[in-house]
């Protein structure tokens, strides 16, 4: 009886004292299993060939699964240990992170003009007196357009200095440094570059000594043409894009990045792992990236928000919407689409990688790991006559303005409208979102059907107009009127099509009567006809470039903007020649036409050289 007792005794002691870690790991596994397997079921195959998510808690690895193909033709399964993705813009951290050890080393000062650091009149293009910092670098705040041109090696190409790449093009600075967050990547690569002038090396070799080495990133590749670890190629994924319309994958082309700094790593998830596990280290554990333990706090401690955004930066990481003590980096290419978010409170690591060109998927893994506060709503609201001010379109800061790269800030303009007391309604209407926020405080919005990423719309006001919009983050909206808004672009697209047309009718009018009638019509009516004619198609051509790959070389762009030239002024002396013969009816008519067509093709873009 003793002995029975004092078994009950045991038994009673083990089920009230702790489980073992591992017991711990493996039911937190399974937790993070049924979570995300539910998300892999609904994208995998459908609208993602492949995937992989790691979860990791205080540098161990707590869940790590790989889903679908690295290649669908093949049938290649993603592999954690050997299948390399394109990292994109989760390189500019490492950029960023190479700042601080500059800091830390006392040969950056965050707050110094950073001409200090460049050749003399290195920067070209800018409008403003406020002195750039590197902090504005590293928030996004410097006011640069974005930059286009350029911005792919071919296959075959040789890499030329960052500092040549970065000294050609020039992106022009459009707003006031600090003002507005416009997402650059020229500004990240031109941070690299200051990088390499005071630390004395190659960037890339920089950041393998002082950063791959000491985490052991042997299977990371840093240059644009991957030549500083070559073997990676052999087990890269393919890129895709997903068409819905067609509902099917494309092969994209594998990303040599001009600019690399800014986007350029490729790698495999593990790799990565290593460097957000290194992140996320509570304070009191030692950096194998800085000297001084205080320099990574320091990092990723918030310097930047927009009014009222529900994320800032912190010294160029993300902050993650409402949780901004989780901080880290998306990358985008045209094939792959990576994340990896760091809580260096509770040292648990996030990464989620795909080799789709895709964000849902990502979003939704981040919604299920993350806990977010709920949002209230304001207890006054303005009314709709109130909310009037607000109303209006919006293109990205992150844009380029003023020639045919333009387009890309057009197609993804933002309109807003008061819809009633307290409501806004918000739509893209070059796609197919849209959603309804209700007030939460003065000029802030909020929806609750929307992702994190975009569920906060709020207004900086300033002497009764809106000077910029936040909604997403990394780059604010900024409001637009007449020809930039939606109705304009519209317009200005309608017009050139009708032009086109018209001269085209001109042409096979004069055709069927050369053919038919043996009439042959006067010179002052066939050449304009005929430039007019080409002026359209060089401009569709353009556009056929431009709209498959959002990038233009500039050469090509510059051949197509000089022959535009020719064109227009050729048919213009000729309407002339036809009006002086005092032939006004059909002469003026098509110095009219020629004049619309002219405006459409200036606002298009196709009028200026890059």
């Amino acid at each position: 009886m003793k002995q029975v007792l004092t078994l009950v005794l045991l038994l009673s002691l083990v089920s009230v004292l702790p489980a073992p870690a591992a017991a711990v790991e493996a039911e937190a596994s399974s937790d993070y299993a049924s979570l995300i397997d539910v998300i892999a079921k609904a994208y995998i195959g459908k609208t993602v060939p492949g995937a992989c998510v790691i979860v990791a808690e205080h540098g161990e690895v707590i869940f790590s699964k790989s889903y679908g193909y690295a290649d669908i033709d093949k049938q290649t399964p993603i592999e954690l240990d050997s299948t390399v993705f394109e990292w994109g813009s989760i390189t500019k951290t490492f950029v960023w992170v190479s700042v601080m050890q500059q800091v830390e080393a006392g040969r950056i000062d965050l707050n110094q003009d950073i001409r200090a650091y460049l050749p003399d009149g290195f920067l070209k293009n800018l409008c403003f007196d406020t002195p750039i910092t590197m902090l504005h670098l590293m928030n996004h705040t410097a006011g640069f357009a974005e930059q286009l041109f350029d911005l792919r090696y071919q296959e075959d190409d040789v890499e030329q200095p960052l500092e040549n790449i970065l000294s050609v093009h020039q992106p022009e600075q459009v707003f006031e440094p600090g003002t507005v967050c416009a997402y650059s990547n020229w500004g990240a690569a031109l941070a690299a570059l200051i990088v390499e002038r005071v630390s004395g090396q190659d960037f890339a070799e920089y950041l393998k000594e002082n950063i791959l080495a000491p985490l052991s990133m042997n299977q990371t590749a840093v240059r644009p043409q991957w030549n500083d670890n070559p073997l990676l190629l052999e087990r890269k994924a393919t890129g895709y894009s997903y068409s819905g319309t067609e509902g099917i994958f494309h092969i994209e082309d594998w990303m040599r990045f001009c600019m690399y700094p800014a986007g350029s790593i490729n790698g495999t998830a593990l790799d990565l792992l290593k460097y957000a596990n290194e992140l996320a280290k509570g304070e009191r554990k030692t950096s194998l990236l800085f000297q001084k333990r205080e320099t990574q706090s320091e990092m990723l401690t918030e310097t930047y928000r927009s009014f009222g955004a529900n994320a800032g930066m912190a010294h160029g990481f993300w902050q993650y919407p409402n949780a901004s003590g989780i901080l880290g980096h998306e990358g985008g290419t045209y094939g792959f689409k990576t994340q990896f978010w760091v809580d260096p409170q509770t040292e648990r690591v996030i990464v989620v990688m795909t080799n789709v060109m895709e964000t849902d998927f990502c979003s939704k893994v981040m919604q299920a790991l993350v806990d977010l506060p709920s949002v209230e709503a304001a207890a006054q609201v303005s009314s709709q006559e109130e909310l009037r001010s607000l109303e209006g379109d919006y293109f990205a800061a992150r844009s380029s303005w003023g020639n045919i790269a333009e387009i890309q800030g057009r197609i993804q303009a933002i309109q807003i409208s008061a819809i009633a007391d307290g409501q806004l309604r918000l739509r893209m209407p070059f796609g197919s979102n849209e959603y309804i926020f209700r007030q939460t405080g003065a000029y802030q919005f909020y929806c609750a059907n929307a992702s994190p990423e975009e569920q906060v719309l709020a207004f900086s006001v300033k002497d009764g107009s809106v000077a910029y919009m936040s909604f997403r983050l990394a780059h604010d909206y900024i409001p637009v009127s007449g020809t930039q808004g939606i109705a304009g672009t519209i317009a200005i697209v309608f017009i050139y099509v009708l032009c086109l047309l018209y001269w085209l009718v001109i042409l096979v009018y004069q055709l069927g009567s050369l053919i038919f009638k043996k009439m042959l019509s006067p010179l002052w009516k066939w050449i304009p006809a005929l430039c007019g004619l080409l002026l359209g198609i060089s401009g569709l051509i353009g556009l056929i470039h431009w709209f498959p790959t959002y990038t233009v070389s500039s050469a090509q762009l510059n051949i197509i903007v000089r022959f535009n030239w020719i064109c227009g002024v050729i048919a213009a002396f000729w309407c002339f020649r036809g009006i002086a013969k005092k032939k006004f009816r059909h002469a003026g008519i098509m110095l009219a036409v020629l004049v619309l067509q002219l405006i459409s093709v200036y606002q298009i873009g196709f009028f200026t050289l890059v």
